[in-house]
Formats: structure tokens, C-alpha cells, sequence
């Protein structure tokens, strides 16, 4: 092991994107994958020779997650949770009972009572848990975020966001579309991304929503739209359409002074004055990912997606999922 690691990592799902994220964190100095599991050995075998290409030592495979988490723990600084939706909330507080920080992908959990669990049992055990969406991590999120706390081109009037992927042909068949598996549908999968960022922006608690979803012939929501107003009155827009092309995002932030654009994934923003003048900014999204869990174990910045971002998140899905479920009529916060 080299001097300077300052991680020693497990992964519970070694999915798409948990690979992606794997070619990136293999090749640092300061992260040690010690163990991985996943049901498909096959992922893991990828993993292995993943790991083999960039001259790092194979980690441990495991096909069971309790028995990586209890036979591993003490030798484990740290968690990368992937895997679908309605295990997060099981996987997560055994981590924390077993001493682990934890990053957990998105969404945090299915329900309101999960995201109270959960909540306890990282105040109990004092371990970090981190929500890993891009944009809830993301510097040029917290700029925005910022912005709209301080007014910076006036107060905030309106936020009209959405977000499109083909979604629901690519997923046919995949535990994505399995309502037990999933919590959900494209809202609650890619969507979740757009809810995250425009609730982390705002700071502001959710008053009341409308929403309404149409499933086109498929097992869960593909197409949803969200009409809400935030406690201070703020109107905003959330729109998803799981039946479109590649996977984009574009949210409004709508001022007296500028319009500001950014991606859920807070991988760019663009801020247009009333001139027309755009200034854009990027961001990279893999490293800054890891980065920020790591900063934020350390304790050098606060925790920019924590379980209470969760919670509220939780709150948002249950009460759209009600909305939804009477066709529309008002949910009150």
C-alpha cells in the first residue's frame, strides 16, 4: 500500500456507473479499492481487470453485500453504494452501524420513513454519508445557490426546469422499470437529478405541488410534470420526458437582472445578462464526485449533500407520487 492513500474503499454494485467512476478513482494515489461486490461476476471480473490495466492490485470480490461489509469493515475506511434504489436504505445504515462513511448514489431512499431511519442512524453513529448527486456536489451549483441567497442579480422570480432521455426504450426490461425495485420511474431515476439541484438552489421549503404522470404503456412514470410554489411564494416548474433523445437537462433561474442556465448534473452553467452576453462556466464531474466525499469526511467543508438534502427530497417524491395519484390535485408541503 502506498504512504499516501488516504482511502481504502469498498463498492456495493459494480454497474455502468459505478465503472465509470471505478476507470477514474482507480488511477488516483490517494484511493485503495480493497473490495467489491456485485450479484454479476462478470461486473467484477471487469473490475479486476479494470484495476489490472492501471497497475493496481485486484480488489477482493464478494457476491454477498453483508458479508463484504462485516468480514471487510475494519480495514475499510469508506463505502461507494450503487445499487438500485430500494437496497440504498438496508445497505446504508449497515455501513454506519459497522463504522463506514458513506457515499450512496442517488436517489437516497424510497420513502419519507427510510430517509428518517437513515437520518438517525448517521446521527448515532457519527460517520458521514454523502448523497452522491452531481449536482447537490457540484462548485458551480453552490455559486448558484449562493446567487439566489444573496441576490445577486435581484431576487429570485421563477425557476422553469426540465430534463429528457431515452429513457424508457433503454431501460425496457431493466430493474429500472421493476415499481419494487425502482421506488419509481424516470422522475424518480434521471428526474431525481433535476429535483436535487433545484431544491438544493433554492434553499426553500416545497409549499405545495401539482403533478400529473403518464406511464405510455410502460410499468412506471416516463413522462411527469411538476407545478409548485416554494414558502416564499417562488413558482417553479419541474418537467421529465423519459421518452426523448440522449440524456440533457436545462434549468431557469429567471431574475430582474439575468437569466441563469445550469444542467442538473452541474456540469455547466451559463448566465445571460440583459444584454445578451453569456458568460459559461464548466465543470468536471468524476473526480469532484470523490473529492468532495473526501473533503467532507475530512472535515474540511460541510457536507453539501447530507441525509437531511435527502429527507427534503423524499418529502418532494412522496408528495408528487400523491399529486399524481389524484390526477393533479394540490399537495400541501
Amino acid at each position: 500500500m502506498e504512504n499516501n492513500v488516504e482511502l481504502k474503499l469498498a463498492i456495493i454494485g459494480c454497474g455502468t456507473k459505478a465503472t465509470q467512476y471505478i476507470q477514474t478513482w482507480i488511477v488516483r494515489s490517494d484511493i485503495q479499492l480493497l473490495a467489491v461486490m456485485d450479484p454479476n461476476g462478470k461486473a467484477m471480473d471487469n473490475v479486476c481487470s479494470i484495476a489490472a490495466q492501471a497497475g493496481k492490485t485486484a480488489p477482493l470480490c464478494f457476491d454477498s453485500w453483508q458479508t463484504l461489509l462485516k468480514e471487510q469493515h475494519q480495514q475499510l475506511d469508506a463505502v461507494y453504494i450503487c445499487t438500485p434504489h430500494a437496497n440504498h436504505a438496508e445497505q446504508a445504515l449497515l455501513a454506519l452501524e459497522l463504522g463506514l462513511d458513506v457515499l450512496l448514489e442517488k436517489p437516497m431512499v424510497t420513502s419519507v420513513a427510510e430517509a428518517e431511519a437513515l437520518a438517525a442512524a448517521q446521527q448515532k453513529s457519527g460517520k458521514t454519508l454523502v448523497v452522491a448527486y452531481q449536482g447537490g456536489l457540484s462548485p458551480l451549483v453552490q455559486e448558484l445557490k449562493d446567487a439566489i441567497a444573496n441576490e445577486k442579480y435581484g431576487a429570485l422570480v421563477s425557476i422553469n426546469a426540465a430534463i429528457w432521455e431515452d429513457w424508457a426504450d433503454k431501460y425496457q426490461g431493466h430493474w429500472k422499470q421493476v415499481p419494487k425495485i425502482s421506488g419509481g420511474g424516470f422522475m424518480f431515476d434521471t428526474g431525481a437529478h433535476m429535483m436535487n439541484t433545484v431544491s438544493k438552489i433554492t434553499s426553500k421549503p416545497f409549499s405545495r405541488i401539482s403533478a400529473i404522470m403518464h406511464n405510455h404503456g410502460f410499468p412506471v412514470d416516463v413522462v411527469t410534470s411538476v407545478s409548485g410554489e416554494l414558502n416564499d411564494g417562488t413558482l417553479f416548474n419541474l418537467h421529465a420526458c423519459g421518452r426523448s433523445i440522449r440524456c440533457v437537462s436545462r434549468i431557469e433561474c429567471y431574475f430582474p437582472q439575468a437569466i441563469v442556465r445550469i444542467c442538473a448534473w452541474g456540469r455547466w452553467m451559463e448566465i445571460e445578462d440583459a444584454q445578451g452576453n453569456v458568460v459559461r462556466k464548466d465543470q468536471e464531474a468524476a473526480n469532484n464526485l470523490m473529492n468532495v466525499f473526501m473533503q467532507t469526511r475530512n472535515g474540511e467543508i460541510e457536507n453539501p449533500s447530507d441525509v437531511q438534502q435527502g429527507l427534503r427530497m423524499a418529502q418532494l417524491w412522496d408528495a408528487i407520487k400523491l399529486s399524481a395519484s389524484q390526477h393533479g390535485v394540490p399537495v400541501t408541503l
